[in-house]
């Protein structure tokens, strides 16, 4: 894995620009060493730095960037942008915040592309991947080139190159949109991030659409508590300017706040199942193989199949018609769209055995990138009311993360599931086994889930397993003809993080070749 998609953001190319017309543009307090030069490039980490580029030395959590600026003037960055003074033999613009500064540079540098292509921006803590697909893909229907930043990867004029994070830098963003813009398309769709929203990644573009999902508990390792996480999610809210559109979810407490963080002249549109949303869904009949609706929208209704699992995901289709009203597309247009829609990679995504059915019966088997209490209840409850066995769940719990998380997602789990898995997920520098102990804590005396009520008997059945493989084989051999296999929290990760290491795995690989041996005869029950 790396950090960054690939050097500079861009490929060079993207011409010069005077070191005095970024100067003017940063307004630094203070200016030393002071000589106009051309800059060929942005960069801020000191290995990625290229000849003619301008060095951002940002202090992080754990690296201080400052520390790093010769060596990024050994590999030839012409000047550097500090929040003190250093002493160097080259120009040093010093800011009071070099985050900002890169941002306001970038846009800068790619000439404000975002004010050239309609940019879609969707936060919350579940359904951002699934609703920012549909999304493109109503747009797509509508015949529009559309880019996609995003969790699983960064798509746009043929490209698609597998993202390192949810949401890139300000170089990588702003160099995007303007490839973009230069290849004619017409849309963004991208993924913001609580993360990116806080470290200002996104500062400095120009969102036509903002999209809210929902929000539930997560990354508190980070944010420290629900109130400051929910703080940063309303940042995307508060920078929309007048004739922007917010997109929020009438059945979410929290859209409430994202409606307050408005300026006069942003419009709203509201999605859900509640009758006071302008987009909503009636009549909803969930399936094993999708969802059966009739979508209400401003100028017609229609009936429609969405092709994809789980009543969670009604409200991310919800949340894409919006959207795609709100940018012009045709009612008729959506409709078919999601009539149309394929299940995102590693969301739900259904894993087939070769040939399809099994011998004896098929075991439905669905990996999932469920990673939060919110998330993880909501599959299950999906998986749940629409398979006709026994559900049995995989999952695990990241290390170095949010350890209050852990408690929760046993008992999401352990409210639907008559089978749980508690397994590795990324235990990064965590032992594994403490992690998966925290997990069982959460149950209580005995397994019982305090969510329940005390002296309830636990109707799952607990199997710990560190080994994630060894834990994907054991449900899928302990499942019976008719029950439904879940494994959940990794989705379309193809890695897993150790503490000394990182090891291919994939969650779709794993279920695929347990449930090929299953076949065969090789697992045994």
């Amino acid at each position: 894995m790396t950090d960054l998609a690939f050097p500079s953001g861009l490929p060079s190319g993207q011409g010069f620009v005077r070191l005095r017309e970024l100067r003017d543009c940063l307004q630094p307090r203070d200016v030393m060493h002071w000589r106009d030069l051309a800059v060929d490039g942005l960069a801020f980490h000191s290995a990625e730095v290229r000849p003619g580029n301008l060095f951002f030395a940002i202090r992080g959590t754990k690296n201080d960037g400052t520390v790093f600026a010769q060596q990024a003037i050994a590999r030839g960055a012409v000047a550097v942008v500090a929040d003190q003074p250093l002493s160097l033999s080259v120009p040093v613009l010093v800011v009071d915040n070099v985050r900002e500064a890169l941002a306001d540079a970038a846009r800068f540098y790619y000439r404000d592309p975002s004010k050239a292509i309609s940019v879609v921006g969707v936060t919350g803590t579940n359904g951002k991947t699934t609703t920012g697909h549909l999304i493109r893909a109503c747009l797509q229907a509508d015949r529009r080139q559309v880019g996609l930043i995003g969790t699983i990867a960064y798509e746009f004029g043929g490209r698609r190159i597998p993202a390192s994070n949810t949401t890139p830098d300000p170089v990588r963003i702003h160099g995007y949109l303007r490839e973009m813009a230069d290849r004619f398309a017409s849309a963004c769709v991208m993924e913001v991030s609580s993360h990116s929203l806080d470290q200002d990644r996104v500062r400095g573009v120009h969102f036509a659409v903002a999209v809210f999902t929902n929000l539930s508990q997560d990354h508190l390792d980070y944010h420290g508590s629900m109130e400051s996480y929910l703080q940063a999610k309303a940042r995307l809210f508060r920078s929309l300017g007048p004739g922007a559109t917010a997109v929020l979810n009438r059945d979410d407490p929290a859209s409430m706040m994202m409606a307050e963080e408005l300026v006069t002249g942003v419009n709203i549109m509201w999605y859900g199942i509640s009758p006071e949303a302008d987009i909503r869904a009636e009549d909803v009949r969930p399936g094993p193989d999708g969802t059966r609706l009739r979508i209400v929208m401003p100028n017609g209704a229609a009936e429609l199949f969405l092709p994809i699992v789980g009543s969670h995901n009604v409200e991310n289709a919800l949340a894409a018609a919006a959207t795609a009203l709100a940018l012009g597309a045709s009612e008729l247009t959506v409709a078919s769209a999601l009539e149309d829609a394929r299940a995102v990679p590693g969301r739900l995504e259904l894993v087939e055995p070769p040939g399809g059915l099994m011998r004896g019966g098929r075991v439905r088997t669905f990996v999932d990138y469920a990673h939060t209490p919110d998330a993880l209840d909501k599959v299950c409850a999906t998986l749940a009311e629409v398979c006709e066995g026994d559900l049995h769940v995989v999952f695990g719990c990241g290390g170095d993360r949010d350890r209050t998380k852990r408690a929760p997602m046993a008992q999401a789990v352990a409210r639907h599931a008559r089978y749980a898995y508690l397994t590795s997920d990324n235990p990064r520098s965590e032992d594994p086994a403490l992690i998966i102990r925290d997990m069982v804590d959460g149950l209580g005396a005995e397994g019982v889930d305090p969510m329940v009520g005390e002296g309830a008997e636990r109707s799952c059945d607990l199997f710990e397993v560190i080994d994630r493989a060894e834990a994907i084989r054991l449900a899928c051999r302990q499942a019976k003809p008719g029950d439904t296999v879940l494994i959940a929290g990794k989705g379309h990760e193809t890695y897993q993080v150790f503490k000394d290491s990182v090891i291919p795995f994939d969650d779709r690989l794993e279920a695929g070749r347990a449930l090929a041996a299953r076949e065969a005869g090789w697992l045994h029950r």
